[in-house]
């Protein structure tokens, strides 16, 4: 595979790395051999957070005996410097390790939070706190919002930035990913696939491994005949051929129409129904994850919040990707609520 360095950081990544997502969905045996996988075919950088229950458990028992030889990275969505260090001792203990390499800010998806978290008592000061005490070495963050992360970016804080990126989702490649690389902001992308909608995940890589601006993917990988394939395609040719053209074509026909980014620009709903939740959990959630028990209970809320919606229009006006919002909203949920019943994915 290709390697870059991560921005400043100084961080050698090979092409393709490992997201953590996927492993909560397979016995802990499995999830180690696909990460043990990983390792042995080259990967070097693994990605994983608290908030994917025994994901870190389970890398930081693959990666112990190798820990000085791989990348980890982690990250809290807590937003107080008390709950990011309490939860950062959690990593650690999880991840079996004195150091976390890119500890990162969470899913900063509006201006609020990103002032919240640089507030006295924020989330910032516990990462330059843990930064100053050698328990994290590098600063990252996360966010599925890029006009709100290139300006956060401007303010020369971070070193790594994760971000989703992809043939339907290319707004990353027009100005924030062109600012990191001017930077020195090492970048990690996210929802290579479209959190599981695209059909072609060779098509999907290709796409992203052949930008310049791009240091390392992190495609969640839930068996080893996944890790296999996708190291297949990231030690080959990223030349797109006329059949990837074609796919790119299909999936901006079949999928542009309904496929939210997850940027929640449509935010706030007037009846706090939860849009990107309801117009991502079957395409995305849960090809990546499943149904869990606190899926299933976000899916009860948005059961009693959708039928409420006013009709007001405030969340389609405020769509950057003008999707029909409030016809989808209904067709989701019930195409959601029958996937429960049989519980299907």
């Amino acid at each position: 595979m290709e390697e870059k360095v991560l921005g400043r950081t100084g961080l050698r990544v090979r092409s393709l790395g490992f997201g953590g997502i996927p492993i909560q969905r397979v016995s802990e045996a499995e999830a180690l051999r696909v990460v043990g996988q990983c390792y042995e075919l080259g990967v070097n950088y693994f990605d994983t957070a608290r908030g994917y229950t025994v994901s870190e458990e389970r890398i930081g028992k693959a990666l112990e005996d190798v820990r000085d030889k791989v990348i980890i990275a982690t990250k809290s969505a807590r937003r107080t410097r008390d709950e990011v260090l309490q939860e950062l001792e959690t990593s650690l203990k999880n991840l079996r390790t004195g150091y976390i390499d890119v500890y990162q800010l969470h899913n900063v998806a509006s201006e609020e939070t990103w002032q919240q978290v640089t507030a006295p008592g924020g989330a910032l000061e516990a990462l330059y706190k843990a930064l100053d005490e050698g328990k994290i070495l590098h600063l990252g963050i996360t966010s599925h919002n890029p006009t709100l992360l290139t300006e956060i970016i401007k303010e020369d804080v971070f070193e790594a930035i994760l971000v989703p990126y992809n043939h339907l989702a290319t707004e990353p490649a027009e100005n924030l990913l062109p600012l990191c690389r001017k930077m020195q902001v090492g970048t990690v992308i996210m929802k290579p696939f479209g959190g599981g909608a695209f059909t072609n995940i060779k098509t999907a890589l290709k796409y992203l491994l052949a930008d310049a601006n791009v240091d390392v993917i992190v495609p969640g990988m839930m068996n080893v005949q996944e890790v296999e394939e996708n190291l297949a395609v990231a030690s080959g040719s990223y030349a797109l051929t006329a059949e990837d053209l074609q796919n790119i074509e299909k999936d901006k026909r079949e999928l542009s129409g309904e496929y939210c980014r997850g940027c929640d620009y449509c935010q706030p709903c007037p009846q706090e129904i939860p849009i990107s939740f309801v117009l991502r959990t079957e395409m995305q959630f849960l090809k990546r994850s499943g149904w869990s028990q606190g899926l299933e209970t976000q899916f009860q809320r948005a059961k009693e919040l959708v039928p409420t919606c006013l009709k007001c229009g405030e969340c389609e006006g405020r769509c950057p990707y003008h999707l029909p919002i409030m016809e989808l909203l209904p067709i989701k949920l019930a195409s959601l609520e029958k996937r429960l019943e049989k519980r299907d994915f």
